[in-house]
Order: C-alpha cells, then sequence, then structure tokens
C-alpha cells in the first residue's frame, strides 16, 4: 500500500477515536454481535489450545478477548499501523503482546494462524484493492503454519457505499487458489461479507 492510503487509514481511525474513544463505533464494527459473529467464523479456521494467532489489523485487540471468552488458550499478537489504537490495545490487555507493524513492509516471524477482520474494506486510491488483497493473502499464507482467515466486504450486497470496497467472493476464491491448494469460502453467515480461508 502506498503512503498516502496507509495515512488516510491511520486519519480515519483517528478521527473516529477522538470522538468516540474506546468504543465499537471507532472501529465501525458495527454491533456487538455482529462482531462477534465475524470472531466466530475467524476462529472457525481450526484454532485450537496452545497455538499461536497473529491478528493483523488487530484495532484494540478485542479478538483476544473473545478468544480468551470462549476458553481458547492461544498465544495472541497484533500487529496494527496505528499507534494511537494500539495505545487503548495496551491499556486494555497489558498482559498482550502489539506491535505497530506494517506486514508488506516489515519483518515478523511464522505463527499457527494469521487472521484479520474488517482491516482490508477501504477503497484504496493508489493502488487496486484486489492487487492488494492478493499480496496480503500470499504475504499471510508464507508466514503461516497451519492458516489464514480474513474477511472481506461482499459484492453481493444490496448497495454499496462510496469510500468501502466490496470484494467479487469468486474472484478472491480464485486468487486464494492460486496461492494454497486448500481453500474455503465461508459466505453462509448474516453479514453482507463473507470469509476465505487459506490452509497450508
Amino acid at each position: 500500500m502506498e503512503e498516502k492510503d496507509k495515512q488516510r487509514i491511520i486519519n480515519r481511525y483517528n478521527e473516529r477515536l477522538t470522538l468516540y474513544g474506546d468504543d465499537i463505533r471507532t472501529l465501525a464494527s458495527g454491533t456487538d454481535e455482529r462482531r462477534r459473529l465475524r470472531f466466530k467464523i475467524l476462529s472457525g479456521i481450526g484454532i485450537f489450545d496452545g497455538v499461536s494467532v497473529l491478528d493483523v489489523g488487530c484495532g484494540f485487540g478485542d479478538l483476544y478477548s473473545y478468544l480468551n471468552e470462549n476458553n481458547y488458550e492461544v498465544d495472541y499478537t497484533g500487529y496494527d499501523i496505528n499507534s494511537e489504537l494500539l495505545s487503548v490495545a495496551r491499556r486494555k490487555y497489558p498482559s498482550v503482546h502489539f506491535e505497530e507493524k506494517d506486514i508488506q513492509m516489515d519483518t515478523f516471524p511464522e505463527f499457527d494462524y494469521i487472521v484479520s477482520t474488517s482491516a482490508f474494506n477501504l477503497k484504496l486510491e493508489t493502488v487496486d484493492n484486489y492487487e492488494y488483497i492478493g499480496e496480503i493473502m500470499n504475504i499471510c499464507h508464507e508466514h503461516c503454519r497451519h492458516g489464514v482467515a480474513i474477511d472481506l466486504m461482499s459484492s453481493y450486497v444490496d448497495y454499496e457505499t462510496a469510500a468501502a470496497f466490496h470484494y467479487s467472493p469468486e474472484k478472491v476464491f480464485s486468487m486464494a487458489k492460486s496461492i494454497s491448494k486448500r481453500v474455503c469460502l465461508r459466505h453462509d453467515y448474516p453479514l453482507y461479507e463473507f470469509c476465505i480461508y487459506l490452509y497450508k
């Protein structure tokens, strides 16, 4: 991602953080019920006790709270490009490891599972969204031991918002199949989005 789009994303969330603080509205994740469903679908890739999990675009790190509440004993790490969101995450979960990191630019180690929710839905200005998500899937797949789960906004909607990018599930599935032979597309839950699983 070019610096212009990266800064747009950072500014977008910082403006919301100023307005709402530590609140789901800052992350534009809808209701808590909808977010919990997303977390359930992400964990459905096969996360089990004892594994390491990297949350890319972790925001406030609330996936950690969901995993903890649902008795997943995992080694959780959160990466985000926004230092202000990470400051909130560190206050909320002081025992958890969070880093300001751009996985396209920075080196990082392998994890058992790499997941990401609602992090790649902004319509980019400096690069094609499909090119971008293709690179993200490839980087995550290279750095996972078991699997990758990423949710995206679907093109199967009644209307599209101007700022959001709605991905064709078929196109993303085809791109994922060029990266891994083992791919699963989840478009069976009642949100206007889908989740792609890539396995090693």
